[in-house]
């Protein structure tokens, strides 16, 4: 029996051993994937968004140049492929205008459309770097939503929101409902109506196809805060707005008039949050984080559930979500500028495990 034992004692170490190295090996492969693709912009970016078919990104920067920068997410690899004069001075938004069908030139080389400190927006071909139309603004441009192939709709610092068709020369709709800064759009389920946070603390709701008061649908009574973020979830019943102090208001669609519930847990403020599904979203604060929320979640309720990236000690510019939904990106000041991150962790948070159980069970699946 003693023998026996002596025997089976190193079978039984090299069993465990065995375990450990397949455990470590799988935490390798995890902590690869886990690793953020990190891109680097010659210049501040304040914006960026992915190309909607090809692995590129567009990164607005303070030069006013838009850099395209290509990205292969197995190898952690991008480089720069070309640089878009888009402004003289800072560019601060950037978004693809999206359309035609599949194999037409729209659909090959979607344009740019770009709003810039200098009141100038412009759109640009992304292919010959030409610039295709340009319009001036009210004041300098601050926020940019794209509508479809040929409308978007610019916010501006003084509060003016304008809506532009590139086959016309001028502004087809105006609003100037707001006393400060627009600072994001969300268009609504129906998609006439276009939701706008300022920094004079309200968010608006207009009619797109009405201009000046006629077009306001609705404006929230005004908050002691700033409202710096946006975004509709719950499939188009909740409007969820970040803010300066660092609660999130939540307002009902159809009663814009007060908010209906705060999701407090932020230490500083929300300056950029993406819907990731109808009950989560992510948001980015000052302090470089990345959060998973869950927003009238039947599990979960309302709650900040934890931390899915950290992008470094400088605030969180931007969050953009990839058009695949498995990826997304985050902008900051520091350099690397950006970095682009799986959705898994996120959305293991979202399916009701903690932060490190999600990251737990991703490495035992490696």
């Amino acid at each position: 029996a003693c023998s026996a034992l002596v025997l089976a004692a190193p079978a039984h170490a090299r069993a465990h051993r065995q375990a450990r190295t397949r455990r470590a090996r799988a935490m390798a492969a995890s902590a690869i994937e886990d690793e953020p693709l990190s891109l680097s912009t010659t210049q501040h970016t304040f914006d960026a968004q992915f190309h909607p078919r090809e692995p590129l990104l567009a990164a607005a920067t303070i030069t006013g140049a838009v850099e395209l920068h290509r990205f292969d997410l197995s190898e952690k690899t991008s480089e720069l492929v070309r640089s878009l004069e888009c402004h003289k001075e800072s560019c601060r938004a950037a978004r693809f205008l999206v359309g035609g069908s599949s194999g037409s030139k729209e659909a090959a080389a979607p344009r740019l459309a770009t709003a810039s400190a200098s009141c100038f927006t412009a759109v640009t071909d992304i292919e010959s770097g030409k610039k295709l139309w340009k319009a001036k603004l009210r004041a300098a441009g601050n926020t940019l939503i794209a509508l479809d192939e040929q409308r978007f709709a610019v916010g501006d610092d003084d509060g003016g929101v304008a809506l532009y068709d590139v086959r016309q020369k001028k502004a087809a709709v105006c609003y100037e409902e707001n006393s400060d800064f627009i600072s994001d759009f969300a268009r609504g389920k129906d998609e006439r109506t276009l939701c706008a946070t300022s920094g004079d603390g309200t968010l608006a709701v207009y009619d797109l196809r009405k201009s000046g008061t006629k077009g306001l649908v609705a404006m929230s009574d005004f908050q002691d805060d700033e409202y710096l973020s946006l975004d509709i979830v719950r499939n188009g019943t909740k409007v969820v707005c970040g803010s300066q102090t660092g609660p999130l208001a939540i307002f009902s669609w159809g009663d814009f008039g007060d908010l209906k519930d705060r999701v407090r847990g932020h230490p500083m403020s929300v300056d950029a949050l993406i819907k990731i599904s109808e009950d989560g979203i992510l948001t980015g604060s000052s302090d470089g984080k990345v959060r998973v929320v869950s927003i009238y979640s039947k599990e979960l309720g309302n709650a900040v559930l934890g931390i899915c990236a950290d992008h470094g000690e400088y605030p969180i510019e931007q969050l953009t979500l990839s058009p695949c939904q498995e990826f997304f990106a985050s902008v900051s000041h520091e350099q690397p500028a950006v970095r682009i991150w799986s959705l898994g962790m996120a959305r293991r948070v979202l399916a009701g495990e903690g932060p490190r159980q999600a990251r737990a069970k991703e490495q035992d699946e490696g």
